[in-house]
């Protein structure tokens, strides 16, 4: 408690000197990351309600001049991570890919853009785990991150989201493009091999797909439900393939298709039906 408490005094003291620099030079504002404290106390509680710092701003700083601060800062961004990744793979958990689902739909609804979403399931993980050990079983889930990682572009999402299962988000790509991508990385994954024990252990996955084109807003639980169920024909039809759900939007364009044509039936008969009595009045 005392430890904490001299803690939270320097960490004043510093704020207070980086208000006067920034005062100073006549500014209040800075570069900012935002991240919530999790106070470690009721002291520290009280302090940060006084100086009504309940939300932190983490400012770039000199380590030299304001040693806590930055020890604080690091720190932060060191829970933030882990908060948001998988301590095995380093890939994002499933609660960080939630949240980039629900962004990337939105971001998707507002430019009426395709998405396209891949499960992966690694094939027959716990016969590895029983056969060579879950240290073993480890080493190959990071070796998929990894290829997940080297497959995909920037602005992709993978993610571990269970036990041996992975989830990749693909903004801006219809099912085509999505197909080609995944079809490389099953590939890539069939290559794949690594040295255990000194024994050569290679394995494969599953992928199920799913995809709006743009046409619709997307929902994502019918996208993850669609996906899931391509993933488990895959399973059930042999296992290391890809399997694509039927395109999401298909079904509402069809049916515009279809009313745009009645119309044009419609009019088009409208027309002849007009044309017929002219002539039989000019006769």
């Amino acid at each position: 408690m005392h430890n904490d408490s001299l803690q939270a005094d320097q960490l004043l003291v510093e704020l207070d000197a980086l208000e006067k620099l920034l005062t100073a030079h006549h500014s209040r504002t800075g570069l900012t990351a935002l991240c919530r404290l999790v106070p470690s106390n009721a002291h520290w509680m009280e302090l940060l309600h006084q100086h009504k710092l309940d939300q932190w701003l983490a400012l770039p700083l000199d380590p030299d001049n304001f040693p806590a601060l930055a020890h604080l800062q690091t720190r932060l961004k060191t829970l933030n991570f882990q908060k948001n990744h998988d301590s095995l793979t380093g890939l994002p958990n499933r609660r960080a890919f939630d949240r980039t689902l629900a962004l990337e739909i939105e971001r998707a609804t507002r430019g009426k853009a395709p998405l396209s979403l891949a499960l992966i399931d690694l094939d027959n993980f716990k016969s590895i785990n029983d056969s060579h050990g879950h240290p073993c079983g480890d080493r190959i889930l990071q070796k998929m991150a990894s290829i997940l990682l080297g497959e995909t572009r920037k602005i992709d999402t993978p993610a571990r989201i269970g036990g041996e299962e992975f989830a990749l988000l693909l903004p801006g790509t219809g099912l085509l493009r999505a197909q080609k991508l995944l079809e490389r990385l099953l590939n890539t994954v069939r290559r794949a091999q690594i040295i255990y024990d000194s024994m050569v252990v290679t394995f494969t996955c599953s992928i199920g797909v799913a995809s709006y084109r743009g046409k619709t807003t997307p929902n994502s639980v019918k996208l993850m439900a669609e996906a899931d169920k391509a993933l488990y024909t895959a399973k059930k039809t042999g296992k290391n393939r890809l399997e694509a759900a039927p395109l999401l939007d298909l079904g509402q364009e069809s049916d515009q298709t279809l009313v745009q044509y009645e119309e044009k039936r419609f009019l088009f008969a409208s027309f002849h039906s007009s044309m017929t009595d002219k002539k039989h009045k000019d006769a």
